[in-house]
């Protein structure tokens, strides 16, 4: 699979943005460190900090692949939370009556805790794969500008597996795409359609109607009256069907090949989904 120069031009870019986010993540931790000199946090406070730092991180993990770069990421982020737990012990330490000092302390940690989130979030959304940045299908999903994703959607498609020309995916392009951008989309899809939409949603449909396509097509909407409707004429809102989008079939044929192979490539595409 080709994975053109731009891509990789961006996840070194977003890379980069990742280090610096940690470096000012390192420097806050110092700042509240200092804190800590001339005043009390509350212990149950750091401790759930430290524990939430640690959720994140291995959400991190989970999300990721084990790619050198990645793994660099990761580690740092676990030095973090090491820090963090280190302000447990020494918030423990500190006797001091002088409460006013508490709020910024507290202000820091917290301020701390949402950047760390931040950082999370942004490294699920580039894919160590293909490189591709998934920050704007996120912004547009975010705000329900459901057709726009769909296009976004198509378009990262077919740009990974090097098929911009043809615009669709044949046998082989469908077999070799990278398990975790699809992952990356899904989940994208799942989260702000609050579990309407997706590739798993489809795929579930796809089991439950035992792979008949024609039961498959009537529960997503994507057939009416045994004929499959036009990208035009889908429904890009959260009245459509329960997996209505994103519009698969766009990209693994539809307009561009025999309408009489959708069923074949759907039997190909949702299983790996």
């Amino acid at each position: 699979m080709a994975i053109k120069a731009s891509n990789t031009q961006t996840l070194e870019s977003s890379i980069r943005t990742f280090q610096t986010e940690i470096h000012s993540l390192k420097s806050g931790l110092q700042l509240t460190k200092e804190k800590l000199l001339s005043a009390e946090m509350t212990a149950i406070e750091a401790k759930k900090v430290a524990n939430n730092a640690q959720i994140e991180i291995e959400n991190v993990k989970n999300h990721m692949t084990e790619s050198p770069i990645n793994l660099q990421i990761i580690e740092e982020l676990a030095q973090l939370k090491e820090q963090l737990s280190q302000l447990v012990q020494n918030s423990q330490k500190i006797k001091s009556d002088e409460k006013d000092f508490q709020k910024p302390i507290l202000e820091s940690i917290s301020s701390l805790r949402s950047q760390l989130s931040q950082l999370e979030a942004e490294l699920t959304l580039v894919s160590p794969t293909s490189g591709i940045n998934y920050t704007k299908l996120r912004d547009l999903l975010a705000e329900n500008k459901w057709q726009e994703a769909d296009k976004e959607t198509c378009i990262y498609i077919v740009k990974i597996s090097d098929r911009e020309e043809e615009n669709w995916l044949d046998d082989g392009d469908i077999k070799r795409f990278p398990r975790h951008d699809l992952r990356i989309i899904n989940n994208l899809w799942m989260k702000y359609s609050d579990g309407k939409f997706g590739f798993t949603v489809q795929k579930q449909i796809w089991q439950d109607s035992r792979e008949d396509y024609k039961c498959f097509g009537d529960r997503v909407g994507w057939l009416v009256n045994s004929q499959w409707r036009r990208y035009e004429e889908a429904i890009f809102s959260l009245d459509a069907p329960e997996g209505h989008l994103p519009y698969t079939i766009k990209v693994i044929g539809f307009g561009y090949r025999n309408l009489g192979e959708i069923p074949h490539r759907l039997k190909r595409f949702l299983p790996r989904c």
